[in-house]
């Protein structure tokens, strides 16, 4: 078996040596070729802005959370900001501000335009988590002032929809707490009034019934007729309305902390949205480029002429090997 494959081997070292002009030919011709092509692609610029995401819910205006607005995210939070930034809302308003068609030489009056323009966006812009969930937002382009502009305004236009996104999400629940704050302070109010309203009839609370019976006997005893009078009075109402009052007593005590807990929520929900914060934590900024980043035309030049040598290779050898079924037919 061995000595089969070394005379395999001897043979076709044998047929790239009989064939080597030609060899030599085309490996020249597409060295050569590869080098004009190179030379003749438009150079790019990369410029690259990178960026950690934030807790999803660290906008938390609660000062007893333990979530901030400087706390890294994780996988999922990474995830979702690759959701944003891969959205029609930054690429729309990059490609107004920056004239992106024109930019691109793409005519908007062409039937896929659009998709080239898509094709052409996505080459050029392109986002990348990294393991320690950061987000890469790499943008080429021949000007290597507008890549790092690009790459930048990226960043910015981040925290533009993330926190519209937050605002919108947040409208409704904020009027629906704001109703509901409503609904308790009428609630409070009327159960307020009803208890003033049984206090002034001479009911009295649960602490001072206890000694209303012996102040009342204290009072006749002593000869305190305005007292007596008024205690008894006080007596007569409790006995009546005093189920009323514990009930209307226990209802404001409920209805009050109920309101306090919901004016965290409408405080919440209102920070929410109205919020305008830094929604990503910026590890850098791009900066303009000088150096070009594609095209690298020494591996365009190796590849084109490593291809090329193969591609004689088994040309040769498929010519050579009809030549033999020729010749037996």
């Amino acid at each position: 078996m061995s000595q089969s494959q070394n005379f395999q081997s001897d043979q076709l070292v044998a047929f790239l040596w009989k064939k080597r002009k030609p060899l030599i030919i085309i490996t020249t011709a597409a060295f050569v070729i590869s080098i004009g092509i190179s030379l003749m692609m438009t150079p790019y610029y990369m410029a690259r802005a990178v960026v950690f995401p934030t807790k999803s819910n660290s906008v938390d205006y609660n000062t007893n959370s333990r979530n901030s607005v400087v706390e890294f995210g994780d996988e999922a939070d990474a995830e979702r900001l690759l959701q944003v930034l891969i959205s029609p809302e930054i690429r729309d308003s990059l490609t107004i501000k920056y004239d992106l068609y024109n930019h691109y030489e793409i005519d908007s009056a062409e039937s896929h335009a659009r998709y080239e323009f898509q094709q052409i966006y996505e080459g050029n812009i392109k986002f990348e988590r990294t393991r320690y969930n950061s987000i890469n937002i790499d943008v080429y382009d021949t000007d290597p002032e507008i890549a790092a502009n690009i790459a930048n305004d990226i960043v910015r236009l981040v925290d533009t929809v993330m926190n519209r996104m937050i605002r919108e999400r947040s409208v409704g629940p904020m009027y629906a707490v704001q109703h509901e704050v409503g609904l308790i302070k009428e609630e409070m109010s009327d159960y307020s009034d009803r208890l003033k309203s049984l206090s002034d009839s001479g009911v009295v609370s649960k602490d001072e019934r206890q000694n209303l019976s012996v102040a009342y006997l204290e009072a006749k005893r002593s000869g305190d007729k305005e007292f007596a009078q008024e205690t008894k009075r006080k007596l007569d109402a409790t006995q009546k309305y005093a189920t009323d009052y514990d009930i209307y007593t226990n209802l404001s005590e409920f209805f009050a902390l109920r309101y306090s807990n919901i004016l965290d929520v409408n405080d919440q929900a209102t920070q929410y949205a109205n919020t305008s914060i830094q929604q990503t934590i910026r590890q850098s900024e791009a900066e303009v480029p000088d150096k070009k980043a594609k095209p690298k035309r020494a591996i365009i030049v190796l590849f084109a002429t490593f291809s090329a040598f193969l591609f004689g290779v088994f040309l040769l050898l498929g010519i050579e090997k009809f030549k033999e079924l020729k010749q037996t037919s």
